[in-house]
This record gives structure tokens, C-alpha cells and sequence, in this order.
């Protein structure tokens, strides 16, 4: 056997394998196979709300109104109206002669309530029509939105109120003097007509004076906020389970509507007594209205109601605010803002502990750099984190680059 021929065998087949070795290597380089795939996000600074969504039970000092004769009610005021006491607010025709004459008696109660509405006074028509314009841009928006969310009662309302500002605008534009003679055509018109309905109509009156309603639900006796300073944790937990009262049994007479004696409403919700730390009394709070298009008030922490023993506690929100077309429905659910917090926002994805600390790591050039954080809150697959780079620079900062992709990260750790 010619060993020495053997040898150099061995050694062309060795060196052709290093060969092909050496052609792997570098094609793999040249297509980037040891470049570090690197994904970054940059660190925004935002403010988030820590919310809290649960029913609620809304309480007012209300007086139900009653019409000694029932019958067709034509209202002569708009839900949430202020009225002076012994205001006429609504006017009752008897259910007899033709349906036809009664309605079109309130189409004219109506019309009239709206052209009074339309007069201006000689100040208000020397103004041009660029405020009235932006009142009637505004109004078609709110009703279209109105519409859209489904909120008939609002639509109704702003629907007058757009009629309202179309008149005036007539009468700055001197299309029209004022009204006058249109009313009174009016008027003697329902006149000739209430002459062909036997029996006269009612006309309600308020007690007080306050806010009028049309809409009535059973619970104004009950869920009343006139003991409001007196409730206990377990009046509130039995007035809240109490039915309805049906107000058409009541020997006052018919009901039409009611009168808000208050200008002042609460609501409250029952939680669990272990987030009672995240509430103190007379302290301010954002409370969201989903049920009317996330009408945001602010509302005080005016008492909150416990017992020994018991699982939980109850809230009650106090406010002034008198928001207009919203809808003041007994029970609804709403999102109370508890805090708000404001820091650097990270993907928990990319949360990293070195060293027994938490933090993430972010691309400085082509330099990755560990980056510690303060978590403030967290939510929807986010962190919040203090942005304390102003005293520590090796604390996360508002735009820089979270390393959010990446094999075998190291701080230090040089990038091609």
C-alpha cells in the first residue's frame, strides 16, 4: 500500500472540505446570517386613566306632577328646562272628538312655544349672523350624532333648538320683523279648535320652582336624595332592591311629569370593600357616562356608607353640573377615573430583569443599553413607567428605542 499516496488523499479531501466550509461561511455572511435582527419601538410619554366601570343608582330631590283629568298632555317646556314656581308647564285635552282636532291642538301648543322662543330683542338683532351660524353648525352636528347613538329624546330636543336659531337667523337677516302675527294666527286658530272638543283641557302647574321633567319611572319617591346626609349602608341596600310604585294608582290624580326641586343630583354604586382604599370623601373625581356619548363630569366623593362585617361599601358622587340633553336614567352604568397616571409607555413584551432589576433594553446607535424602570400602572399589554431620566440617566426616557425583537441581548452588546 503506497501510504505516502494516501496522505495526500486524505489531505485534498480535507482541504476541500475547508474549502466548502469556508464558501458556506461566507455566502451565509454576505446574506446577513450573523446580523442580529433587531425590532424597536420608540418610548412615548402619555397620561392613561385608571378607571373603574360598575352600575349606578342616580338620586334627586323630585316631585311627581299630577293632572286632576287624564287625557292627551301636551308639554309646554323641554326636559331639563328651569322653571320659576307656579310655572304652567304642560296642558291636558280630554280624550274625546276627533283624534285629528286634539293633535293638531298640540301641534299648535308646539309652534307656539317655539316662534316665542324664535323673537329676539332689538339688541340681539343688531348682531350679525356669524354667532348664530356657529350655534346652528354645532346643533346639526349634535343631532346627526343624537341620531346615529339612537338618542330619540335628545334628537327631539335639539331638533326644536336648530328650529329655534333657523327663525332668528330670518329675523337678523330681516327676512322677517318677528313672529307676532305668525302666534296669533295661532292662537285664535286653537281657539276655533278647543270650541269643537267638549270638555276644557288642564293646566299643570309646578309647586316650586327646578328643573322639568316629562319622563317619569316609579322610583321619584324612593330614590330620593332628600335623606341623603341621614342614609345608612343598609337603608341605601334596601331602597335599591324596592320595585317601582306605579303613579297612575296614586289618588292625586294622573301623572305628567315632575319638577326637580335641586340643582344638586348624586349617584352611587356598591363595590368591594378591598377598593375602598383607592376612594376619599370630598375628593374630586371623573365619572364617564357611556349611555350618553361618555359625557364626562365631575362629580365629588360626598359620603361613603359602610358597616361592620359587611363585603362591601357604598359610594355617593355628588354634582351641580346639569349637562344639556343628557339623559338622567335611574340605573346605568358608568366608568369612575380613579387616577390618572403619567409616565413612558412600554410593551410588557419587553421587559427584561438584569441584575435583579426590572427594565428593558434600548438601541443607542448601534449600541443596545439596559434601561431600568418605575412601573406605574398597567394596562392593555403596557406599562407605565416614571420617566425619572431627568435625575438618572439610567432610567427609560421619553424617545428612546425599545428593544422589542432581538436573540442574545446584552447590555454593551454592539449591533452590525
Amino acid at each position: 500500500m503506497d501510504v505516502k499516496y494516501l496522505k495526500n488523499v486524505v489531505k485534498y479531501m480535507l482541504s476541500a472540505v475547508l474549502c466548502l466550509i469556508l464558501i458556506a461561511y461566507i455566502v451565509y455572511h454576505l446574506a446577513g446570517g450573523f446580523k442580529t435582527e433587531i425590532g424597536t419601538t420608540p418610548a412615548t410619554l402619555v397620561t392613561v386613566e385608571s378607571t373603574y366601570t360598575t352600575g349606578v343608582t342616580l338620586l334627586r330631590r323630585e316631585t311627581v306632577l299630577y293632572s286632576p283629568t287624564s287625557g292627551d298632555i301636551s308639554y309646554l317646556f323641554s326636559d331639563g328646562t328651569k322653571v320659576a314656581i307656579r310655572s304652567n308647564v304642560a296642558e291636558v285635552y280630554p280624550q274625546n272628538g276627533s283624534y285629528e282636532i286634539r293633535q293638531r291642538i298640540m301641534e299648535i301648543d308646539l309652534a307656539i312655544r317655539l316662534l316665542e322662543r324664535s323673537n329676539m330683542s332689538d339688541a340681539e338683532k343688531r348682531t350679525d349672523t356669524a354667532s348664530t351660524d356657529m350655534i346652528i353648525r354645532k346643533d346639526i352636528y349634535k343631532l346627526l350624532d343624537s341620531i346615529d347613538k339612537g338618542n330619540i329624546s335628545a334628537a327631539h330636543t335639539l331638533s326644536d333648538d336648530l328650529l329655534v336659531q333657523l327663525n332668528r337667523r330670518r329675523i337678523i337677516t330681516k327676512n322677517v320683523l318677528n313672529y307676532n302675527g305668525k302666534i296669533a294666527m295661532l292662537k285664535k286658530e286653537k281657539e276655533t279648535l278647543s270650541g269643537s272638543v267638549s270638555g276644557s283641557e288642564s293646566t299643570v302647574q309646578t309647586p316650586s320652582g327646578g328643573y322639568f321633567y316629562s319622563t317619569l319611572d316609579g322610583y321619584e319617591n324612593i330614590l330620593s336624595s332628600e335623606n341623603i346626609d341621614k342614609m345608612s349602608y343598609s337603608e341605601y341596600l334596601t331602597l335599591v332592591s324596592r320595585p317601582a310604585e306605579d303613579l297612575n294608582v296614586s289618588d292625586k290624580g294622573y301623572p305628567v311629569g315632575k319638577i326637580v326641586t335641586d340643582h344638586l343630583w348624586y349617584v352611587a354604586c356598591e363595590i368591594d370593600i378591598d377598593d375602598l382604599h383607592n376612594y376619599e370623601t370630598d375628593k374630586d373625581y371623573s365619572i364617564k357616562f357611556p349611555y350618553n356619548n361618555d359625557t364626562a363630569i365631575t362629580m365629588t366623593l360626598y359620603r361613603i356608607l359602610s358597616e361592620v362585617g359587611s363585603d362591601t361599601a357604598v359610594l355617593i358622587f355628588e354634582t351641580g353640573t346639569l349637562p344639556a340633553n343628557f339623559n338622567y336614567l335611574r340605573h346605568q352604568t358608568v366608568q369612575i377615573v380613579s387616577e390618572y397616571y403619567t409616565g413612558c409607555r412600554i410593551p410588557i413584551s419587553a421587559l427584561r430583569v438584569v441584575n435583579g432589576q426590572a427594565g428593558v433594553y434600548v438601541l443607542h446607535g448601534s449600541k443596545i443599553v439596559f434601561k431600568r424602570i418605575e412601573p406605574l400602572y398597567e394596562y392593555d399589554g403596557y406599562i407605565i413607567s416614571a420617566d425619572k431620566s431627568a435625575d438618572d440617566a439610567s432610567y427609560i426616557a421619553k424617545n428612546d428605542f425599545i428593544v422589542t425583537k432581538g436573540k442574545d441581548l446584552y447590555d454593551g452588546k454592539i449591533i452590525e
